[in-house]
């Protein structure tokens, strides 16, 4: 009765909240400003015959292949066995993190037994098909998430294994992961504070920059965007000044991690708190990575204005550099089957639609004739292009272009050329 009634509640205020989020649409607006101005840019396109003599005339189409925005997801085991899981990732995103099988508990099953076989096969598939991947987690502080193994430790083999698990880890992954989550929610667990002291997470940032020069080392957290599903405070405030001591004490840290589950908090009323929220972090003046985004109300159309909210605002923010789905098919779901984009029979939700709405939307798409300078001109989202350019005589061309990451005008030159 009690689950019945807490689901009634939270569809009600589902309900109302959506309305509202409908009614209020300056937020977006003031968005969509924001995404123009610095998720895209002027191109022109110059094309020129084989003596660099400007084509004019020539008709050139555009197509948006790959965004440099990281949209990506949580994977976990089912990659290694699921085509239809591999299938509908590669549609839907462009950068990986493993769900589970990077963390302690599933590499270290007892003293020395390292266990990475799942982990690398994932890695495997990730390099094949071109996807950078999160590293999550080397470490995870509250005492429940620790590997049974390591809990009745005392202070000297407890530090023996940090040591050794922060060793086989950053060295296994090395070249790998492209970011690391160094200890994961701080916040909420002291488990390594309490029994080796204040500086074992400076010293962990420390170890991890060492081991591995190149990877970017993060914090993460949740009650961050959004309050949890024990209705607990929002700790942004406690994050940034958390995150704040470790900096002036040394830590190494690149970039800030925020989980974004989002649960039975009414954001849809007061949309304009996601931003703020991300405002305060951006203070830290560290790139911003949403890291853990899901949502799972009881009504599939507040899970996709819920969706809609946060990505539209973070990719909006300038602080934020990329997005994680953490659930994105139902018959791979810790939080029941309401969550993510796909049903249990990949058939797509209302959020599913949503997301591929969005997707759409901010992809470039852009066709015309040369003017006589040779030059047709566009704005177009960062990321990588395919242009087929028709000439005279029934000759075409496709050739590519990447539009990087910038605010002032980028001018790429091609060469008009007939191919068999």
């Amino acid at each position: 009765m009690r689950q019945f009634r807490w689901t009634s509640v939270a569809l009600l205020i589902g309900l109302c909240a959506s309305a509202s989020w409908a009614q209020d649409a300056s937020w977006r607006t003031e968005a969509d400003a924001r995404i123009r101005e610095i998720r895209r840019r002027p191109v022109q396109i110059r094309v020129v015959d084989e003596q660099g003599r400007p084509a004019a005339g020539v008709t050139v189409e555009v197509r948006q292949t790959r965004k440099a925005f990281p949209f990506g997801a949580a994977v976990g085991g089912t990659l290694v066995r699921n085509a239809q899981y591999r299938d509908f990732f590669k549609a839907h995103f462009n950068w990986a993190v493993f769900e589970n099988e990077s963390k302690w508990y599933r590499n270290g099953r007892g003293p020395g037994q390292e266990d990475y076989a799942t982990a690398d096969a994932m890695v495997q598939w990730c390099r094949e098909n071109g996807i950078p991947i999160r590293g999550h987690c080397i470490f995870w502080e509250p005492e429940k998430w620790q590997p049974r193994w390591v809990r009745p430790l005392d202070v000297e083999q407890l530090k023996a294994a940090v040591e050794y698990r922060m060793d086989s880890a950053v060295k296994h992954f090395r070249g790998t992961f492209v970011h690391w989550d160094v200890d994961n929610e701080m916040l909420h667990g002291s488990f390594f504070k309490d029994r080796l002291g204040e500086d074992i997470h400076v010293w962990m940032y420390k170890r991890a920059r060492e081991l591995d020069p190149d990877v970017k080392l993060f914090t993460n957290e949740f009650n961050v965007l959004s309050v949890d599903e024990n209705f607990k405070e929002v700790q942004t405030d406690e994050y940034v000044a958390d995150v704040r001591r470790l900096l002036e004490q040394g830590a190494p840290i690149d970039g800030v991690g925020i989980q974004g589950h989002i649960w039975f908090e009414d954001i849809l009323a007061h949309p304009e708190v996601i931003k703020q929220r991300l405002d305060k972090v951006a203070a830290l003046k560290l790139p911003i990575w949403i890291s853990e985004f899901d949502v799972a109300d009881a009504d599939e159309k507040a899970n996709a204005d819920k969706l809609e909210l946060v990505y539209r605002t973070a990719y909006s923010h300038p602080a934020v550099e990329g997005i994680m789905m953490w659930v994105f098919w139902a018959g791979a779901s810790w939080r029941g089957p309401n969550c993510g984009l796909a049903r249990r029979d990949w058939t797509l939700n209302e959020a599913g639609k949503r997301f591929e709405a969005l997707m759409a939307e901010w992809s470039t798409t852009a066709s015309g004739r040369c003017d006589t300078a040779g030059v047709f001109a566009f704005d177009g989202y960062h990321g990588d292009y395919a242009v087929t350019i028709k000439g005279p005589g029934d000759s075409v061309s496709h050739q590519t272009f990447t539009l990087a990451v910038g605010r002032g005008p980028q001018t790429v030159t091609l060469q008009l050329r007939k191919e068999q």
